[in-house]
């Protein structure tokens, strides 16, 4: 994928909506599961490694 270039404004809103996203995300898993923190955390390292060896590839 292509690299795009993006204004600090464009960049904080995509940060705020991906935060939102990835919280209410959390927040459901959790609901659902009763998992702990321990947990999504571990989820959320997984999703991040796995968007880094796309980097990779």
């Amino acid at each position: 994928m292509g690299k795009a270039e993006y204004s600090e404004e464009q960049l904080s809103e995509m940060r705020e909506d991906a935060f939102v996203n990835i919280k209410e995300a959390c927040m459901r898993l959790q609901e659902r599961t009763k998992c702990g923190n321990e947990v999504v955390i571990k989820m959320l390292n997984e999703v991040s490694h796995f968007y880094i060896n796309q980097e990779k590839k």
